[in-house]
């Protein structure tokens, strides 16, 4: 596949595709947003984004101590130094680095393409056959990802919450609070209009209030927990599950 191809798929920037597949680290975000290029470029392809990810870490780490190892033996001045032989040196690593990254990218695209012709009459039997199934994995797109545009609805919308769970008498709002044990991408309507649409660190929580009915989609299920007026409703899914379209809506009875 063409770096066009992958980034009108995954809606990360060409720039940044050719950056990993270089190893040119220096020119990525830092944190959570570059493996979630990792993550979403392996889900695209077929992969286990978890292992994707877990081998990012791993040369990206060793990519951090090399620079810290250069600036701790670089000299206080560099006035009458020659700097070829270290110019050199740098440019042989990274030249190495970049050359087994594009490997490494060039067979994995070569085994997703395997994967996806062998499996393909298996995922289409599977699908007749257990028409509500949850995506394999969540992705970490700020835009909407392709793994949950195009996953089958989980809970489909019209999915009511049990009628324990109506609004108080005085004709206030209702209050949604989400809490995040690992990253999510998670998206959030109020009363049908987008309130929030992104990705959300391990750790972070968030609340929205005043709202009647809210309809979510999260793209690792098992690590939100799900809280409305105070009562908590766990857990929408298993993790690195998709579930999309979930409505809350207690003006009708479950």
């Amino acid at each position: 596949m063409s770096r066009e191809q992958v980034s009108a798929a995954t809606k990360v920037s060409m720039r940044h595709i050719a950056a990993l597949e270089s190893g040119r680290y220096d020119q990525l975000p830092a944190g959570v947003f570059s493996k979630g290029f990792v993550r979403v470029i392996a889900l695209h392809l077929g992969l286990d984004a978890e292992r994707a990810v877990a081998a990012f870490r791993h040369v990206h780490a060793g990519w951090e101590e090399d620079c810290a190892k250069r600036q701790r033996q670089a000299p206080m001045s560099t006035a009458g130094l020659r700097l070829s032989t270290p110019r050199r040196a740098v440019s042989s690593s990274t030249t190495l680095r970049g050359i087994a990254i594009a490997l490494v990218l060039a067979v994995v695209t070569g085994a997703a393409a395997f994967l996806r012709t062998r499996g393909a009459d298996r995922r289409g039997s599977a699908a007749s056959a257990a028409p509500v199934a949850r995506a394999e994995s969540g992705p970490a797109s700020l835009a909407l990802p392709p793994a949950v545009a195009a996953a089958t609805v989980a809970l489909p919308a019209g999915t009511f919450l049990p009628s324990a769970f109506s609004p108080a008498a005085s004709g206030q709002g209702r209050t949604l609070s989400l809490t995040f044990r690992d990253e999510c991408w998670a998206e959030v309507l109020v009363d049908g209009k987008l309130v929030v649409r992104g990705l959300f660190p391990k750790g972070s929580r968030r609340e929205f209030s005043n709202g009647g009915t809210f309809t979510l989609t999260l793209g690792n299920a098992g690590v939100v927990e799900v809280v409305v007026d105070g009562r908590s409703l766990g857990v929408l899914g298993g993790e690195h599950e998709i579930v999309k379209n979930y409505v809350i809506d207690a003006a009708r009875k479950g």
